[in-house]
């Protein structure tokens, strides 16, 4: 990855994906002519606000993470979480020990983005119990008949 040339929106801002460039674009367009900045501060606010996002993602994704592994009792991948959590929460301006803010927790419940997801063994089939069949219409539809039959039959035997 280090020989991979990085992806720049105006040559400048470091992105993780050439569509990124369309939203900086618009958050930038929004501070300088709505906002009233100059171009350059605009452009600048507009990457700020983005690692920021980016950041509280990568510390939800994280803290997910270690607490998973820490679960799983695998010590070294809840290590590698733990300090990469650590670092975008410096980044944030956040001190890593303390809890996570509300920001970071909303981030947390969005199973979509959760580093871990279920996935059925292939030995599960033989497990999982069977099913009743399910049967057809036209039997259900019998069965329905029989029963207002007997049901009229009993109302019948009333009066």
């Amino acid at each position: 990855m280090a020989d991979k040339e990085p992806i720049r929106w105006r040559n400048h801002y470091n992105i993780l994906a050439p569509e990124d460039a369309d939203s900086l674009e618009t958050a930038a367009g929004i501070s300088e002519f709505r906002g009233g900045l100059p171009k350059e501060q605009a452009e600048d606010k507009a990457h700020k606000d983005y690692l920021r996002n980016h950041a509280l993602d990568a510390a939800a994704y994280h803290y997910l993470g270690m607490r998973a592994a820490v679960a799983a009792q695998h010590i070294p991948a809840a290590k590698q979480h733990g300090q990469a959590y650590v670092l975008a929460m410096r980044h944030l301006g956040l001190t890593p020990t303390d809890a996570p803010p509300k920001e970071i927790l909303d981030r947390v419940q969005d199973s979509e983005k959760s580093p871990y997801k279920f996935s059925a063994h292939k030995a599960d089939s033989f497990f999982t119990p069977q099913l009743p069949e399910i049967e057809p219409e036209e039997k259900e539809a019998a069965k329905t008949q029989e029963l207002l039959t007997a049901l009229k039959e009993i109302g019948k035997s009333k009066a």
